[in-house]
């Protein structure tokens, strides 16, 4: 593989793209021509975008994160000129590539050959590039028996990994991408996500949207926050993640905190300081530092903390999401009926369990809550991760359901 020759930048200042609803105004439409003797309706808008504006400098790596359906989508379009902006303007300099939607490209009746140069000249290689390409493209989606079978006899999954295999063959200075790097299964995912590492580290410019927030801290080094289609967090991949899951957790919890007149609390120190989340760990059964396990596997996760005054059985817990942002699990010593005591100074809180979870990547979010838990004393949110490997019969779901099975003939 060659080396980009530098970093693309991008620039977006003051973005707003509005879609206007109702019905549609061509006259080539029959269902149009009353439409064409009407105003349009100018109150029935949908604004994707509002007033997004940021810097991509050459060689940084960014995620953009945010919800289903508050704009990212479309902002990768209005950066590639796929679509122009309502309002705003994008300045972009190097060689750019998108990969937008995974195997629109393709043409049934044609083999998986042509459509991989059909695809590739489409994506801004030439012809000369393909074909010194052609055989790590089809390498790396594992699909060398079929280089020459027409399309039509690909499955699903094999579209994608063709596709994805095109779109990484590229080398440009700037590359988008679209939620593709959860195609195929989770070896696939690996490679996919090792040749994005790759190419950033070559020193392209990279902004990828994907739900799975593991490959975003993986790859990114910035993150872009999105929410009801206005940039609200932009710093640090990790912040802008802990921000993303937070949500508005927080400031209800600062609202319900007891404080005396002078904002401290009973112990007469700041909520904010009495107490601090030093670290997470997870462990594995040998007692050291362990990414990843298979289900059934006994795990421990380790809370260091560090207090500065005196705190009467406080509450300690982990909250446990899967990559996609789904909420999995919650423990705490309370619900667990383990008392805390009195505590002071520097500690650790280390609780042992079986993971009954399957393959998938998880974050863990800590907490410290006085004893009613209504006060929340310190906050860590995906302060650690894991993967959970591959399993024979625990692919399925999302937790394996253990039990004892009985059989009876009548």
């Amino acid at each position: 593989m060659g080396m980009p020759a530098c970093g693309g930048s991008l620039e977006a200042e003051h973005v707003t793209k509005i879609y206007r609803l109702g019905e549609p105004r061509s006259v080539f439409s029959l269902r149009a021509i009353p439409s064409l003797f009407r105003k349009a309706d100018r109150g029935r808008q949908l604004t994707a975008l509002e007033d997004v504006s940021f810097r991509i400098e050459p060689g940084e790596t960014v995620g953009l994160i945010g919800p289903n359906g508050t704009g990212k989508s479309t902002l990768l379009r209005i950066l590639t000129g796929v679509t122009v902006p309502s309002s705003g303007r994008v300045r972009s300099a190097g060689r750019m590539a998108a990969v937008l939607e995974l195997g629109s490209g393709f043409y049934d009746e044609l083999t998986a050959y042509d459509n991989t140069f059909l695809n590739a000249q489409l994506l801004g290689m030439s012809r000369t590039e393909v074909k010194r390409k052609l055989d790590e493209i089809f390498g790396f989606a594992e699909l060398q028996d079929f280089v020459h079978a027409p399309m039509r006899q690909y499955s699903f999954g094999m579209r994608l990994r063709l596709a994805f295999s095109i779109a990484m063959a590229l080398e440009p200075d700037l590359l988008l991408l679209d939620e593709v790097m959860g195609v195929g299964d989770l070896q696939f995912q690996r490679r996919s996500a090792a040749r994005v590492r790759e190419l950033a580290q070559q020193g392209a410019t990279l902004v990828v949207v994907s739900h799975h927030l593991s490959d975003l801290t993986r790859v990114c080094q910035r993150g872009l926050l999105l929410r009801g289609g206005r940039l609200v967090a932009d710093g640090p991949i990790q912040q802008t993640l802990d921000t993303y899951l937070e949500g508005d957790q927080q400031e209800p919890a600062a609202s319900a905190r007891p404080e005396g007149a002078n904002g401290q609390n009973a112990d007469g120190a700041s909520a904010a300081t009495a107490v601090e989340i030093s670290s997470v760990d997870v462990l594995g059964e040998s007692g050291r530092e362990q990414l990843e396990f298979h289900t059934g596997e006994m795990v421990t996760i380790r809370l260091t903390y560090r207090s500065t005054h005196p705190l009467d059985r406080p509450i300690f817990g982990l909250a446990i999401y899967r990559e996609d942002g789904l909420y999995m699990a919650h423990c705490s010593t309370d619900a667990s009926g383990f008392h805390t005591g009195r505590v002071q100074g520097a500690g650790q809180v280390q609780l042992l369990w079986e993971c009954p979870f399957t393959t998938a990547g998880y974050r863990v979010t800590a907490t410290i809550t006085d004893s009613t838990g209504s006060q929340i004393l310190a906050l860590a949110h995906s302060v650690a991760g894991f993967e959970v490997l591959p399993r024979p019969g625990f692919s399925q779901g999302a937790i394996r359901l253990d039990g004892q099975w009985t059989v009876t003939s009548q």
